[in-house]
């Protein structure tokens, strides 16, 4: 089977020869500058499949396991899934993971496969945020873990970047970062657009020259893709320009130019405006089907909203915002767009006649005046207004082409912050790094998530019970950061406090946060999505499930069926860690990670650690005396006597007094995402007086010999604290010296690829020996 044929397999269609040669060249390119509407997506996704799955063996090993698409809005992410389902589907290929990461559905089960061939899918707000280790809408402890398979492994795809704001210099400094950081698995970076200027990737640190796939006279030829740029889309001025007060008007023009069973669609730039006009439309065209999509509906709401348009289409009025200015395959008789800069008109133009099919298309465009001009600056709106007003057709092969600005948007990320970044310890007074600067442009697109909901006691400003579940994807809401302050005003936020273990109130709002709202509170309606209005309830869509997550529990360490001994466990590990060296290779230290792996876990021989799993058992229970355990079966545990008390810093003390090399120690400490480069301890912690003490571990602990398998046995030790005071002393360099030269030895992309090795190797032996549900699991 040659390429071809894989594709017609898929798709039914054959191959342009520009999607054959991503698939069979030598090597991939940096760019790809190609039109709207000319297979973008399916060339990257099936070639990325051919390459991987179907080319020569050199090919193969080249080709990074996991494929990160990166897209600026939550609708691409929803049709590309679509898209890819339905490719794997095709093709019977039942072996590689199709995973979704964006606002309000974030699919987490990837991270513990590392070895395995995966799709992400995701928004730039969400997959360069992990990127960067400091992931949105997911537990602190797991951010390591994203970082490390995100910077390793991986072949990134930036599509409409035109779109995507600093998210692109972002991405060019990051894989300019990892050129010269290194990292232990190849990365290569693929920037997709029409319009995108090489000029606009060069970054301090990523310099190097860009090779680049365009379309081809071969290309140009075929009859699909020469419709396609021969499509004929004429243009006038909208008869009703931007005016709050004529939107009777302008549906009633929308209206008029509708034609029955065509779509017609009608993009702006605001979500209140597109409430707005869908509103008014819904009174003024009683017969006619009228569909609402934009960026702020929770996701069960939006998918109601949106059934039928991406699968089956819509003969009707479709009003959006940007949410689908690129990349969603619709084909609208009619546009209606207002004013918009001219990279996002010309996507928008993009939606109209798609492929070539409608003889009487036609697009207009809504003036907006400058005092309207919000997001997008008015000199901006001026030079796009300039530009159409020469202009009657916008046709792929009639639109002029005009010099964009071609420098990187700042700010741009600097080595120095990636390598602070790295530190997923939050500072002394709880908070984090703000890296929202690096990954959207504009403060509007700067959200937090929101959940809302009754509990007893909310419309006192009680707070939610300890056993509410956590958050789930179907009712969040991404809402903006200073919208989410001022409905806080009315009655309390909460969050889940990693640390506390409890529901706090919200003093400082940041993108990224997850928080509950009472549903009394309003703000959101259910066909509109988020209003701010307090007027407008919502329906209360939580369903159950865990509590949260964020105490930093990993998602394979679900409760064992059983007692599983120290040294049982310790072995599972080791024997997980060899697998991963079987299906991985590579020239990593692996002798060393079997080895962090085998002792990982021997800090839980600690008489607190072990009086915890067996504090519910009758005094009778011979498991009292047995052990030392790793695991404790459903029941069988209590709570930690000392409160955040950490085995892992104790593995990783006493391995440090046995001459351990420091690798080892950090990836022995950090295998659970909560002691890596800072060792200090936390708020509400004690010790005797006169003690040092950190993340309930004490000076002078004593812990004894612990058989970890293998034929091999630590030895019992005193614990000493003197690592966690600064300078050297007599015991060596202290803890914050040791980890940070280990970062900038081995690099922050290669040591967290280490660390997430031993970690999914901890995840996959507990799994052995776990069923679903409770249990003590660290």
């Amino acid at each position: 089977m040659n390429y071809s044929d894989f594709y017609r397999q898929a798709t039914s269609d054959e191959p342009f020869p520009f999607q054959v040669a991503f698939a069979t060249g030598p090597t991939l390119p940096d760019m790809m500058a190609v039109p709207t509407g000319a297979g973008k997506t399916a060339a990257v996704i099936l070639g990325w499949l051919w390459r991987r799955r179907f080319a020569s063996q050199s090919v193969r090993d080249a080709t990074p396991r996991r494929l990160i698409f990166c897209l600026p809005m939550r609708t691409l992410v929803d049709q590309t899934t679509m898209v890819t389902k339905a490719w794997l589907e095709t093709l019977a290929i039942k072996d590689v993971g199709l995973h979704t990461l964006q606002g309000g559905a974030v699919d987490a089960s990837w991270d513990g496969l590392p070895d395995q061939d995966v799709v992400i899918i995701g928004t730039q707000d969400q997959l360069l945020s992990r990127a960067l280790n400091r992931g949105y809408a997911m537990s602190r402890f797991r951010w390591p873990v994203h970082f490390a398979w995100l910077n390793n492994d991986a072949l990134w795809v930036m599509d409409e970047v035109q779109l995507m704001g600093v998210g692109v210099s972002t991405a060019a400094q990051l894989q300019g970062l990892r050129d010269a950081l290194t990292v232990a698995r190849p990365v290569h970076t693929l920037w997709m657009s029409a319009t995108l200027s090489p000029s606009k990737l060069r970054t301090v640190d990523f310099t190097r020259p860009l090779t680049e796939l365009v379309l081809g006279d071969a290309d140009r030829a075929t009859p699909v893709l020469s419709k396609r740029l021969n499509a004929s889309k004429p243009i006038r001025r909208a008869s009703t320009a931007f005016d709050a007060k004529q939107l009777q008007s302008l549906a009633a023009e929308i209206m008029a130019a509708h034609a029955a069973g065509s779509l017609t669609l009608v993009v702006v730039n605001r979500v209140a405006r597109a409430q707005a006009i869908a509103t008014a439309l819904r009174r003024h065209a009683r017969k006619v089907e009228v569909r609402l999509i934009h960026g702020r509906f929770r996701p069960a709401d939006r998918r109601a909203m949106e059934a039928g348009i991406l699968s089956h289409g819509l003969d009707g009025i479709l009003v959006s915002t940007q949410a689908v200015e690129a990349g969603v395959d619709l084909s609208a008789r009619l546009l209606f767009t207002e004013l918009a800069p001219w990279s996002s008109l010309v996507q928008r133009f993009g939606r109209c006649n798609r492929r070539g099919e409608m003889p009487d298309a036609e697009v207009r465009w809504i003036d907006v005046p400058a005092s309207e001009a919000t997001p997008y600056d008015a000199e901006d709106l001026n030079l796009s207004r300039q530009r159409l007003a020469d202009l009657s057709e916008v046709g792929p092969a009639s639109l002029p082409t005009f010099p964009d600005d071609d420098s990187p948007t700042l700010p741009v990320l600097r080595r120095r912050d990636l390598l602070d970044l790295f530190d997923t310890s939050a500072d002394l007074g709880g908070h984090d790094i703000d890296i929202s600067r690096f990954v959207r442009t504009s403060d509007a697109d700067r959200d937090v998530q929101v959940a809302w909901r009754d509990w007893e006691g909310s419309g006192k400003d009680e707070e939610p019970p300890m056993a509410a579940p956590a958050p789930r994807a179907h009712e969040l809401c991404r809402v903006p950061v200073g919208s989410a302050e001022k409905l806080a005003k009315l009655r309390a936020a909460w969050r889940w406090d990693s640390l506390e273990e409890a529901w706090v109130k919200v003093d400082r709002f940041f993108p990224g946060l997850v928080i509950l709202l009472d549903r009394g509170v309003g703000g959101y309606s259910d066909e509109l999505g988020f209003t701010g209005d307090p007027k407008d309830k919502p329906t209360d869509l939580c369903s159950g499930g865990d509590r949260p997550g964020a105490h930093g529990r990993d998602w394979l360490s679900v409760g064992s069926t059983h007692y599983v001994t120290l040294t049982e466990h310790s072995e599972d590990a080791a024997e997980e860690l060899r697998g991963l060296k079987k299906m991985l290779g590579g020239p990593d230290p692996w002798d060393l990670l079997e080895r962090a792996a085998r002792v990982h876990d021997l800090g839980k021989a600690h008489p607190a650690f072990q009086a915890m799993l067996t504090a519910r058992l009758s005094e009778s229970d011979g498991r009292r005396q047995g052990g030392p355990w790793a695991k404790s079966e459903s029941g069988g545990g209590g709570r930690h006597v000392r409160k955040h008390f950490r085995h892992e810093l104790v593995s990783a003390l006493v391995r440090l007094s046995e001459g351990a090399p420091d690798l080892e120690v950090y990836i022995v400490a950090a295998h659970h995402g909560k002691l890596r480069l800072a060792l200090r301890a936390w708020p509400g912690e004690a010790a005797p007086t006169g003690k040092r003490f950190a993340l309930g571990v004490w000076d002078g602990d004593e812990v004894p010999a612990t058989d970890v398998g293998g034929g091999i046995v630590s030895s019992a030790c005193t614990i000493n604290l003197e690592v966690m005071e600064l300078g050297d002393g007599p015991t060596g360099p202290s803890w914050s010296d040791r980890m940070t030269r280990l970062r900038d030895e081995w690099g922050p992309f290669r040591l967290a690829f280490w660390e997430s090795l031993v970690r999914v190797a901890d995840w996959r032996a507990t799994a052995r020996h776990s069923s679903s549900k409770g249990g003590q699991h660290e």
